[in-house]
């Protein structure tokens, strides 16, 4: 039988030509009466509510078409968490950053500024960062951003955004906010013009700590030579898939409402990639020229899965009269006196 169109063989199997000259074949549920009966079609979908139902067991490929991706429950947590920031910095000719009243990055919380409860027998904590970086083309068409995260409560602490940065300035910003916060672990995408920016934080700036991409198809990760994170947008599922888990758990704090109200704006397309809406018709090439807070605060989170909480701990000194010491100090001297 040549199938040159979609066709249904029996009740709930169907065939249809694609573009590769095969021909695939859908199976529906509704070919096995036995199997699926209504109380375990009911089962099912409640175990996969709204377009995972359709898309799965309907065999509606575009079921996921302008579903946003972001819980809106999430999103309206993260809304309650706005602030304003503490001030805003720049970068220098000397490539410091100092304070300025219309500076770029804006500073949510200081890098030596303590957690709330310090652990037992801690007077203080140097708190490790992790930094995100999705670069634009410098040319107004899209920001280029970066992100930082306390690695301990995975907090929003800075953020940049500017859509009048080359990708080489980036880099020198980049490294100016990294070593100001506590050397922070960079993770920067590595397509496109974000090599320029690696280079220029390596070769320029000398700032080492970056990310290296990791073989993740193994039963444990193993850390490559390669610096920054590699994949586009069919990254989903290892990027955003992650990042809107953390969301939806309340395991992550923006301070930023621009961030979050551009979370609001991403969505499936119809063949259930991530996308930002305004960048739904655009090919897969211009939307990885698309840089944006999201992909930022995803690579943010990305590195601080790579770092301890503290980079430094500073313990209490140990007690002359420390219960233990004086209890063993005591045994001693009993034993002492018996063998005297």
């Amino acid at each position: 039988m040549l199938i040159t169109e979609p066709t249904v063989l029996i009740k709930g199997v169907s065939a249809r030509p694609n573009s590769t000259g095969f021909v695939t074949v859908d199976l529906h549920y509704s070919a096995d009466r036995v199997a699926f009966t209504p109380d375990v079609i009911e089962k099912h979908k409640l175990e996969m509510p709204g377009w995972r139902w359709r898309k799965e067991y309907e065999l509606d490929f575009g079921a996921q078409a302008g579903v946003p991706v972001f819980d809106a429950d999430a999103i309206a947590h993260q809304k309650q968490q706005q602030r304003n920031p503490l001030w805003r910095m720049d970068i220098n000719p000397d490539g410091v950053l100092t304070r300025r009243d219309s500076g770029r990055v804006r500073i949510y919380h200081a890098p030596d500024e303590q957690p709330r409860e310090l652990p037992a027998r801690t007077v203080r904590v140097r708190r490790a960062f992790g930094a995100g970086i999705d670069v634009g083309e410098g040319v107004e068409k899209s920001d280029s951003t970066i992100e930082v995260f306390f690695a301990d409560t995975r907090e929003q602490a800075a953020e940049f955004v500017c859509n009048r940065t080359s990708p080489s300035d980036l880099g020198r910003i980049a490294a100016a906010i990294g070593r100001y916060y506590n050397d922070a672990l960079i993770c920067c995408v590595r397509k496109m013009h974000g090599i320029t920016t690696i280079r220029t934080m390596v070769d320029e700036c000398h700032y080492l700590h970056q990310w290296h991409s990791r073989i993740m198809d193994q039963v444990a990760e193993r850390q490559t030579d390669k610096l920054g994170w590699a994949r586009g947008e069919s990254s989903s599922s290892l990027l955003f898939g992650k990042w809107s888990d953390a969301l939806t758990r309340r395991k992550t704090t923006l301070h930023s409402i621009e961030a979050v109200e551009q979370h609001e704006q991403y969505i499936y397309d119809e063949r259930g990639r991530v996308t930002h809406q305004r960048l739904v018709n655009e090919s897969a090439e211009v939307r990885e020229r698309h840089g944006d807070m999201v992909v930022a605060c995803a690579l943010a989170w990305r590195a601080c899965s790579d770092l301890p909480a503290y980079r430094r701990v500073m313990r209490e000194q140990p007690s002359f009269i420390d219960e233990e010491l004086a209890r063993e100090a005591a045994e001693d001297r009993a034993v002492w006196r018996t063998t005297a």
